[in-house]
């Protein structure tokens, strides 16, 4: 849609702007790519109604027109003419409105999503929680098959139990599905892998419902994880050259974070010590890669006896240790700053789990299974369970972050590192999750 409103003034307008057509559209593309993003404009799990999209969009498209407009002043080879810039910015913003609106409609259409059949009705209550999901993995159910007769009783009403498992071809030769979904919590000696194989070689995509979990979610579901599924699974592996390329960032942005943030230091350090009394930076052990602990700086948003009558605690929503400056530091994340020097030297990673206290260390690997894999990587500033989840302060929270931890240690990799910065940005620009 912004190529076509640009070729649209490029082909039938004066083009008063100098330089070459594609650089332009380059930036066009980026900076308002980027600006929908922040905006949340790729968020297919929020259904905005027509006047929050409109007012996203334009806002959006607004600011973008403004950037464009700075950076053409600043690089005249890719200013814009003014009535190219004016007939571009109105062209797409109303041309992506309408695409928006049309989109939305046919991705919720059935014939777009994909059909479901399910063996096994385990999970059926989990399954049906994401049945409509309108991302990457848009999907109905058409039905169940179980060779328990009282299984039917276990499902909704609108859903059917389609037979046992014993007549899984002649139903998949009947209702013809896209995805057979193998959602049994027992599999030993009850699945037929022979009907299976046939599904398969008839076209039909067979899938495991961990996996199935994991790419529609973003997570790995750890209440129904087997052990033999995480080491023989399709993961990244790590190798020497990703290893070097990941400290090299890590230094790189490190470096470039502190020189830049300085001005900013020096203003909450003045905060810090005005609001009140005691040091400015706060050093605290946490527990990083491989189990080895470490001492994390952040900058002082509580109070110095701040966990002297209750002991270890975890923040929580409104806590009233926290300082008035130390409130405003953690909205903006400020105070996370020091943890670069701790990336600098090593102990610590820009990407990955965040690095938990010892004394939670010690009971969230006695209550959750599967904890102890966090710290196959090193410790992040932020990651995949800080920008997927909000502030956990329950072990209930510390188990749906482990699902999204253990999924970026599966599938760690440069490119959702880069994502995961991208959604930093976000978390921070739209002021969620912080305590």
């Amino acid at each position: 849609m912004l190529l076509a409103s640009a070729g649209v003034s490029y082909w039938w307008m004066e083009w008063t702007g100098d330089g070459l057509f594609w650089p332009k559209i380059v930036a066009l593309a980026s900076i308002t790519i980027l600006l929908f993003y922040l905006g949340d404009l790729y968020n297919f799990q929020l259904q905005w109604g027509w006047g929050e999209l409109a007012l996203r969009l334009g806002a959006a498209s607004a600011i973008a027109a403004v950037l464009l407009a700075a950076i053409g002043y600043a690089l005249p080879p890719l200013r814009f003419g003014r009535m190219a810039f004016f007939t571009i910015t109105t062209a797409s913003t109303l041309g992506l409105m309408i695409f928006r609106e049309v989109s939305r409609h046919l991705i919720s259409h059935q014939t777009l999503q994909k059909r479901v059949l399910v063996l096994g009705t385990d999970l059926a209550d989990v399954v049906l929680s994401w049945e409509g999901y309108s991302g990457a993995l848009p999907f109905r159910v058409i039905g169940f098959l179980d060779d328990d007769p009282t299984a039917q009783d276990n499902l909704l009403p609108g859903y059917d139990l389609l037979g046992n498992v014993k007549e899984l071809l002649s139903v998949v030769e009947e209702h013809h599905p896209d995805i057979l979904l193998v959602a049994l919590t027992n599999m030993r000696g009850t699945l037929p892998i022979g009907d299976i194989l046939e599904c398969r070689f008839r076209g039909v995509r067979v899938e495991e419902w961990t996996s199935f979990f994991e790419k529609l979610t973003g997570r790995i579901l750890v209440n129904s994880l087997r052990p033999a599924w995480l080491v023989f699974s399709d993961g990244a592996v790590n190798t020497r050259l990703t290893d070097t390329i990941r400290r090299i960032l890590d230094v790189v942005l490190s470096l470039t974070g502190l020189v830049l943030s300085i001005p900013i230091l020096g203003i909450a350090a003045l905060g810090i010590k005005l609001d009140s009394a005691g040091p400015i930076l706060f050093r605290q052990e946490r527990v990083g890669k491989d189990g080895r602990g470490f001492m994390l700086y952040k900058l002082r948003s509580m109070r110095v006896d701040a966990e002297q009558a209750t002991g270890p605690v975890w923040a929580s929503e409104a806590d009233p240790r926290v300082t008035r400056v130390g409130r405003v530091l953690r909205q903006l994340r400020l105070d996370e700053i020091p943890q670069m020097f701790n990336v600098l030297i090593g102990n610590m990673s820009f990407i990955g789990p965040r690095p938990e206290r010892p004394v939670f260390v010690d009971e969230l690997k006695e209550q959750l299974p599967f904890y102890v894999l966090r710290f196959a990587v090193k410790p992040g500033i932020t990651g995949w369970a800080q920008v997927m989840y909000r502030y956990g302060s329950t072990v209930e929270d510390a188990l749906e972050k482990l699902q999204y931890d253990l999924y970026y240690v599966k599938n760690m990799s440069i490119f959702l590192d880069f994502l995961i910065l991208l959604k930093s940005v976000q978390v921070v620009l739209l002021g969620r999750g912080a305590r």
